[in-house]
C-alpha cells in the first residue's frame, strides 16, 4: 500500500511541475520582453537553424477550383513529385505531375474562360520562408510594416506567439497584412495567414491576370493565403498552402457583376520520399496551365484518399 501511495504522489508531483511550467511558459508568451518587430526579425534570422539545409524529395496532392457565383466551373487535381530545394540555397523548387484528373462544367462556361496559370508552382511559392513575401530586407521591416502581438494560440498541442502585421502606408505599394505564428523556443515560423492589400486599388487585378477580358471591368475583392510548416527531427518543413483569389467581373456598368473565385490547395502527403527524379522536360513551369493537361476525370479510390488527407491536413 505504501508503494502505491508513493507512486501516486510522484505522479501528482510531476503533474504539478508540468502544469506550473506550462503556466510560466504561457505567462512569458503573454508578456514578451521584446517588441513584435524584433521577434519577427530574430525569427527570420534563425532560418538557417530551423529549416532544412538539404534538398529533399516530397510527394504532394494539389487541388484547384474555378468558381463563378458559387457554382464550380472546373475542378482539377494532381498527384505531384517535388524536389524541394534547401532553404539556404537560391535554387528553386522543382515539381512534376505524376497523375492528374479534372472536370469542367461545360454548360456553365461562357466566353470568359478563367484558367489558373502556374498552379502547383505558385502553390509552392507560397512557402514564405523559401520565397520571402514581406517585400523588404530583414533589417528594415519596420519601415514598411507595423507589428503587434496578438493573443498566443495553440497549434497541435503547443502554444505559439502570434504577431499581427500590416503595411504602414495604405496609399503606398500594395503589400500584405496577416498573422505569423512563431514557436517560442526555436523562434521558427510555423504558420502564416496573410492577404494582399488589394482592396480599393483599381490596378490590383494586374497582379493576378495575364490578360484582362476584352470590354470587361475587373475589381479585386480579396487575395488570401495560408502556409503551414511541420516539425520533423527538429527541423521544419513545408506542409501545406492555400490560396483564394476573388474578384468581380462585369461587361458593362449596367450588367450585374459576376463573382469569380480561383482557389488552390497543396498538401504534402510524403515528407521524405525517395527515388524521385524530375527531368527538365517534365518540370512544371510558372506559365503552365494544369487544366490544359487533363485528359479525363479518374474515379479511382486513390483520389478520395488524397482528398481526405488534404482535408485532415488543411481542415479546408
Amino acid at each position: 500500500m505504501k508503494t502505491k501511495i508513493f507512486t501516486l504522489a510522484l505522479v501528482l508531483f510531476a503533474f504539478t511541475i508540468n502544469t506550473e511550467a506550462k503556466n510560466i511558459a504561457n505567462a512569458q508568451l503573454e508578456n514578451p520582453k521584446i517588441t513584435a518587430a524584433t521577434l519577427v526579425q530574430r525569427s527570420l534570422k534563425s532560418v538557417h537553424k530551423n529549416y532544412s539545409k538539404e534538398d529533399n524529395q516530397m510527394n504532394a496532392f494539389y487541388k484547384e477550383r474555378v468558381i463563378k457565383n458559387n457554382e464550380a466551373l472546373s475542378i482539377n487535381e494532381a498527384i505531384l513529385d517535388i524536389n524541394k530545394a534547401s532553404y539556404l540555397s537560391p535554387k528553386k523548387d522543382m515539381v512534376a505531375v505524376r497523375d492528374i484528373r479534372g472536370n469542367a462544367n461545360n454548360a456553365e462556361f461562357d466566353s470568359l474562360m478563367i484558367k489558373l496559370q502556374g498552379g502547383p508552382v505558385t502553390a509552392l511559392q507560397l512557402d514564405v520562408i523559401k520565397y520571402p513575401f514581406l517585400g523588404s530586407e530583414i533589417h528594415n521591416l519596420s519601415d514598411y510594416y507595423d507589428f503587434d502581438y496578438s493573443t498566443p494560440q495553440e497549434l497541435n498541442g503547443k502554444m505559439f506567439y502570434v504577431v499581427n502585421f500590416n503595411q504602414k502606408y495604405s496609399n503606398g505599394e500594395m503589400l500584405f497584412r496577416g498573422k505569423i505564428f512563431i514557436e517560442p523556443v526555436s523562434l521558427a515560423i510555423a504558420k502564416v495567414e496573410y492577404s494582399m492589400n488589394v482592396e480599393r486599388r483599381g490596378y490590383a487585378y494586374e497582379k493576378f491576370m495575364k490578360r484582362k477580358p476584352k470590354d470587361c471591368d475587373v475589381h479585386m475583392i480579396s487575395a488570401s493565403y495560408v502556409v503551414n510548416y511541420k516539425q520533423y527531427n527538429n527541423k521544419w518543413y513545408f506542409d501545406y498552402s492555400t490560396s483564394d483569389i476573388s474578384f468581380y467581373l462585369s461587361k458593362d456598368s449596367k450588367s450585374v457583376p459576376n463573382v469569380y473565385t480561383v482557389s488552390s490547395q497543396m498538401a504534402v502527403t510524403n515528407l521524405l520520399a525517395d527515388g524521385i527524379h524530375i527531368d527538365k522536360k517534365e518540370m512544371l513551369k510558372s506559365t503552365d496551365i494544369l487544366s490544359d493537361m487533363v485528359k479525363d476525370f479518374k474515379v479511382a479510390s486513390d483520389w478520395d484518399i488524397y482528398n481526405l488527407i488534404m482535408l485532415l491536413a488543411i481542415n479546408y
